[in-house]
């Protein structure tokens, strides 16, 4: 990589697919983000390119895809980091891991897995540490492409709670730290990685927002998806885009697995519930209608946040239909909170390691470590302009099979765009549905091939922890 082919500019980030669609540089330039056609969220470029010189440099510093300078690494040391952290390459700095799930109320049972992304908000509140959580809620849609999701502020229990379950859908966050502005107070937010990334970066250059936001949460992030997939899913059932009103991710049951990912959708006259894994681009980690821009992030537990809440992908949990979650505590007071809580018997924790914590995300790592350093191998071989990330083209030695398998997930996400604009266009779903199943196919016959040694291991490995049972 050169200096002449590393991205500059807001317009470099759009134009070359590196846009999350967080609005960090919506609101630092007090301009708008708008939502593309392939149901993303994009910054308004031309209303930030009328901003003066000053505000436009504001608005690029804390764009989570440019300033290298302000990586993970730096802001985690400028806002986490202590005489007591541990420092890993995967994590960042911690205090310590847990796995585990909540026991008091109904958290573990309302929520995606363990019932923490919910209940930290809910404790930290009845401690009176916040005012409030920001998290995502349902929104109430009125065209097809309206989002099923937006940021907001819940201030009571009740409405702390009733935020639970996970939301693999895009969020923009400058409406929100707009809003905060005319609700001022301490808060907890949750995102996911990159939001985060941005958050902090405001914090950086805003006063307000930095006292604001005392605490973030960030939850372990595969990568983002469109609110077109959504629509494929809902679609795939029956329920036309212009029809869908509300949806429901995950949902637990008897039968329903940790692993499974077992959506509802609702129209106005229907409720279809569904194994995503059946649908065409439903298995999540496929790559369908995810972002472009997912394709170049490196963090994937949040690195620069308090305290980061995932699935505890470990053999020892998943027996457990009902779900557990990893817990990566980087703040002391949050990490308290837990210790107290635990011997309070409202929480069930247990101490895991930074190695639990990298096989519970190995396919996350794998994604953003050797998959990445290939990416922008490729980049540069191309003389493309591309962000700099932490982790170096060319750095992880790849068999051939892995950077075909690299390749064509990358081809899932552009095929995947493009055809299910086409479908919403002609307002034919067969046209989406046909064209990934071909490439899907083909795609998941290398994958078998490269992972089958790795699947094997994993599954001898859960048989003995049920046979010592």
């Amino acid at each position: 990589m050169t200096s002449d082919t590393r991205i500059s500019t807001l317009e470099n980030v759009v134009d070359g697919g590196f846009c999350v669609g967080c609005g960090a540089c919506a609101f630092s330039a007090g301009t708008g983000m708008n939502i593309n056609k392939y149901g993303e969220y994009i910054p308004d470029i031309e209303e930030l390119n009328e901003k003066d010189q000053k505000t436009l440099e504001k608005a690029e510093f804390v764009c989570p895809s440019l300033n290298p300078s302000y990586n993970e690494d730096v802001l985690a040391t400028k806002f986490l980091a202590n005489e007591n952290s541990n420092k890993s390459e995967y994590i960042g700095y911690y205090e310590n891991v847990y796995g585990g799930f909540v026991k008091e109320a109904d958290y573990r049972s309302r929520g995606t897995s363990g019932g923490f992304g919910t209940w930290i908000g809910a404790a930290l509140f009845q401690k009176g540490m916040i005012d409030g959580v920001i998290h995502v809620k349902e929104n109430k849609r009125k065209n097809s492409l309206d989002p099923f999701f937006k940021y907001g502020i819940s201030t009571t229990l009740d409405e702390i709670q009733n935020g639970a379950r996970t939301k693999y859908h895009v969020i923009e966050l400058s409406e929100i730290l707009n809003l905060i502005k005319e609700k001022p107070g301490k808060y907890l937010l949750i995102g996911v990685p990159c939001m985060i990334k941005a958050v902090r970066r405001v914090q950086l250059t805003d006063q307000f927002v930095k006292d604001s936001i005392k605490y973030t949460l960030s939850l372990v992030c595969g990568h983002l998806k469109s609110i077109n997939w959504t629509l494929s899913l809902a679609w795939g059932k029956g329920i036309e885009p212009k029809d869908a009103t509300k949806f429901k991710y995950r949902t637990k049951g008897e039968g329903i697995s940790a692993r499974a990912y077992v959506f509802t959708a609702y129209s106005d006259t229907q409720e279809i519930a569904e194994d995503s894994a059946k649908i065409i681009g439903g298995k999540f980690n496929q790559g369908a209608l995810m972002l472009e821009a997912c394709n170049y992030c490196d963090d994937v537990v949040g690195e620069t946040a308090d305290i980061t809440v995932g699935d505890a992908w470990l053999p020892q949990f998943e027996i457990d239909a009902q779900g557990t979650n990893m817990l990566i505590v980087r703040n002391q007071e949050i990490n308290q909170l837990l210790k107290q809580s635990i011997k309070e018997d409202r929480v069930n924790l247990v101490n895991l390691t930074e190695n639990d914590a990298k096989y519970a995300q190995a396919g996350g790592f794998r994604q953003r470590r050797e998959g990445l350093s290939y990416r922008l191998s490729k980049m540069d071989k191309q003389n493309k302009l591309r962000p700099e990330k932490r982790v170096l083209a060319n750095s992880h030695v790849l068999s051939e099979l892995r950077k075909i398998i690299y390749t064509m997930r990358e081809g899932v996400t552009s095929v995947s765009r493009e055809s299910f604009v086409k479908a919403l266009e002609k307002n034919d779903y067969s046209i989406y549905n046909k064209r990934l199943k071909v490439y899907l196919k083909k795609l998941r016959f290398l994958e078998i091939a490269s992972s089958a040694p790795r699947i094997i291991s994993k599954k001898i490995a859960t048989l003995r922890l049920k046979n010592k049972r």
